[in-house]
């Protein structure tokens, strides 16, 4: 069916038959892959994307010329941050997307100009395949891949707003225990860029609730790599933050429940606080 979409059924007028073959190869090996929307109905003032929830690589790119064991580290995917998104929107019956593809193919959370958007060299790990790519072939895994995540993004958040509902936009990551040789001491970070509402309450509450170790932007700032909020939170006036934990807390099915539980807790009453309620922007 997407094939119809794309590929004309004239012929390919004036074009040779080898040209039309690779052509028909193509399209048929690079098929863009849809977002994944979950409970993509409810209105419940929820929204969590999950930018980096999946090491997939399509058919027609080859593995990206990786190794099969690349695809199973933190540099292709958060590990875990999939499955707690699943698990909260379980729970709480909010709306999610999670994007399709791998990072390493094309990154959900950067700008669209951004030089790490499709990453020639990640973690230290050079990606063979993002070596010397036109901007046509950029530009084909936007229009595949990307865009189409953040189209459903923006969908979600305007269905709220048009039915008077000020969500709050929720980004789930997970971080390595380590990094550089220096282990990282948070359970759990929450960041944010000039909007402080969301972080700083749940940061509040997981201190006043638990004994963990909480992050202020921390390990990551939120002055940095924070697009996806940014666009679809922060640019609406809607209070937003990233949650990143830490994945050796997410190693086991009960452990990812755990978190998940956690984190529906502390954005329940988040839910019922007016200052959360309100659309902000913050120049």
């Amino acid at each position: 069916m997407l094939l119809d979409r794309r590929v004309k059924v004239q012929p390919f007028v004036g074009l040779s038959p080898k040209f039309h073959m690779r052509t028909l190869v193509y399209l048929m090996t690079n098929l863009p892959v849809q977002p994944e929307i979950l409970n993509p109905d409810a209105r419940t003032g929820l929204i969590i994307l999950c930018d980096h929830a999946s090491n997939f690589v399509p058919e027609g790119f080859d593995n990206l010329g990786l190794a099969n064991d690349v695809f199973g580290q933190h540099v292709a995917y958060d590990l875990g941050a999939a499955a707690v998104t699943r698990k909260m929107c379980e729970l709480m019956g909010g709306a999610a997307v999670l994007a399709p593809v791998t990072r390493l193919l094309i990154d959900c959370n950067r700008e669209p100009d951004s030089d790490t958007l499709v990453p020639r060299v990640s973690d230290g790990i050079t990606v063979p395949a993002n070596q010397d790519l036109t901007p046509s072939a950029i530009e084909a895994r936007k229009r595949d891949y990307y865009t189409p995540f953040h189209e459903a993004c923006s969908d979600l958040v305007e269905a709220h707003l048009d039915e008077g509902i000020v969500p709050l936009v929720v980004g789930m990551h997970s971080f390595t225990p380590e990094m550089g040789g220096e282990k990282r001491p948070w359970h759990a970070g929450f960041l944010w860029n000039k909007d402080p509402r969301l972080a700083q309450a749940m940061i509040g509450l997981m201190e006043r609730e638990t004994d963990l170790v909480v992050g202020d932007n921390q390990p990551y700032t939120g002055r940095h790599l924070y697009y996806t909020m940014q666009r679809h939170g922060a640019d609406h006036g809607l209070p937003q933050t990233t949650i990143e934990i830490r994945q050796d807390l997410l190693e086991k099915p009960s452990m990812v429940d755990e978190w998940a539980a956690l984190m529906a807790d502390l954005l329940d009453e988040c839910m019922g606080r007016e200052d959360l309620t309100q659309r902000q922007y913050y120049p």
